[in-house]
C-alpha cells in the first residue's frame, strides 16, 4: 500500500467516525430521544436566586450521639407543605435532605422521612420534609456528612443547599427531639 494509499484510508476511517460521532450526540428524528434528552426539554429550572440554608444543628465538626436532630434556617424561601408536587415557583418548596449521599434516607433511620421518600421512590437518595427539622436515629459511630438542598414544589433542585460533617460517638451528646418531629407531609 503506498502512502496516498493509507493517507486516504485514514481519512475516510476518520471521517466515518467523525459522522457516527455526530449521530450518537444529535440522536435521531425518529422521536426515540435520550431521557436525558426528553428531561431537558420537560422541565424548566426554577432556581432560588436570593435564598440561602444553612444548619443550626449539628455544628459542623460536633460530636453527637446515634441520634441526631438537623435544623435548618432558611433565608428568602418559603416552606410550602400544601403545595409538594406542583408546579416549581420560585422562592417556595420544601427540603430534600441526604445523609451520606442518602445512605441513611429510609425508614428505620429517617423515621416518617424515609417513610416518604419510599413513597416517592427515592429511598436511598434523600429524605423529603417541609420542615426545617429531620431525625436521624441509630447512626453508625464514624464521621457523617449531611446535605439539605431547597427544593421546589415539583421536588426539582433550585442549585441553593448546605453541608455539615460531624462525628457520631457512642455516649455522645443527647439530643433534644422535637415532638412530632415527622415529615409534615
Amino acid at each position: 500500500m503506498g502512502q496516498h494509499s493509507k493517507s486516504s484510508t485514514i481519512a475516510a476511517a476518520l471521517a466515518g467516525f467523525a459522522v457516527v460521532s455526530c449521530l450518537a450526540a444529535c440522536g435521531s428524528n425518529n422521536g426515540s430521544n435520550s431521557s436525558s434528552t426528553a428531561m431537558t426539554r420537560s422541565r424548566k429550572t426554577v432556581g432560588a436566586p436570593d435564598a440561602k440554608v444553612s444548619f443550626v444543628t449539628p455544628k459542623e465538626a460536633s460530636t453527637v450521639g446515634s441520634t441526631v436532630v438537623a435544623r435548618v434556617r432558611l433565608t428568602h424561601f418559603t416552606l410550602a407543605p400544601n403545595k409538594v408536587g406542583q408546579a416549581a415557583k420560585q422562592g417556595e418548596g420544601h427540603l430534600h435532605f441526604s445523609m451520606d449521599q442518602g445512605k441513611f434516607d429510609n425508614p428505620r433511620h429517617s423515621g416518617a422521612n424515609g417513610r416518604e421518600a419510599v413513597k416517592l421512590g427515592v429511598q436511598g437518595k434523600y429524605s423529603p420534609s417541609v420542615k426545617p427539622v429531620i431525625v436521624y436515629t441509630s447512626l453508625p459511630t464514624g464521621i457523617h456528612e449531611l446535605e439539605v438542598y431547597l427544593a421546589n414544589n415539583d421536588h426539582s433542585n433550585t442549585g441553593v443547599a448546605a453541608f455539615v460533617s460531624f462525628r457520631v460517638k457512642a455516649g455522645g451528646a443527647a439530643p433534644s427531639v422535637p415532638k412530632g418531629g415527622g415529615s409534615g407531609y
